[in-house]
């Protein structure tokens, strides 16, 4: 398979990455970071001076693409493959993969699975693979985290959710879910990690329409965003920046989605 340029992940993520300051200290691990809305994350990070060690499942080219693009503009950063279907391994292998770039003090939960199937079609496995990569990855990913978590240190995680928690339809059955239970876990570990840890959501809407589908969020624009118009990466970067820039936020879930939820 041919690497993606820099410039083609560049427009794909809406994100690129900038001069590093060396602002932050550590690093950040960005799970699913290697395409589509992650790997702007992993870029908007890099660009904040963190190091930033990205995430993939399947994904291995763009993980390079995106190691690629951070280190040649001057950052750190490193890929690293894990099947989060088995979310306990997993997130001990993401973790070792994180040393060589100093304490992690920034988790960003973005991997998911997004599938829909009517109930007659659900079975075992459509649900232990989203409960495992949507639930309990993020979980065990936390638990790790605050392992290494040095007693001093301040940190900041992240899960992405969706619009979908404040308003569930009729479709994605398990996939809503397991991301509504991921925003009672971020509300649940804001107040068990405090104050040494802020914990937040982001509920993105219509960023990135799903690859199979590519007009459909054009299609929900139209008829069910109040701002009649979709979103991009750069809306999510921008609000886990704020988050990140914040000293007195947590527990909260900040909905990116044009007020599709209202």
């Amino acid at each position: 398979m041919r690497q993606p340029s820099e410039s083609e992940l560049s427009r794909h993520s809406g994100e690129s990455v900038r001069a590093f300051s060396g602002a932050e200290q550590g690093a950040a691990i960005v799970t699913g970071g290697g395409r589509r809305v992650g790997a702007a994350i992993a870029m908007m990070l890099a660009g904040r001076g963190l190091g930033v060690v990205v995430h993939y499942g399947a994904s291995s080219d763009g993980a390079a693409g995106v190691v690629r693009e951070i280190v040649s503009a001057g950052g750190r950063a490193v890929a690293v493959g894990a099947d989060l279907r088995e979310p306990c391994r997993a997130a001990e292998k993401v973790f070792g993969a994180a040393r060589e770039l100093g304490p992690v003090t920034v988790l960003v939960n973005s991997a998911s699975v997004f599938q829909d199937l009517a109930l007659e079609q659900v079975d075992g496995r459509h649900c232990d693979e989203h409960v495992s990569v949507n639930l309990l990855a993020p979980i065990f990913l936390s638990q790790q985290f605050m392992r290494q978590l040095d007693a001093g240190s301040r940190g900041h995680i992240i899960n992405l959710l969706d619009w979908r928690v404040h308003r569930p339809g009729a479709d994605h059955l398990v996939y809503t879910a397991t991301r509504s239970a991921l925003a009672s876990v971020t509300k649940s570990l804001a107040l068990q990690l405090a104050p040494r840890v802020q914990v937040n959501g982001v509920a993105p809407g219509a960023v990135l329409p799903p690859e199979d589908r590519p007009d459909w969020h054009q299609q929900r624009a139209a008829e069910q965003i109040p701002l009649r118009r979709t979103g991009s990466p750069r809306d999510i970067t921008a609000a886990i920046g704020f988050l990140l820039d914040s000293g007195f936020i947590t527990g909260e879930v900040l909905n990116v989605s044009g007020g599709e939820e209202l």
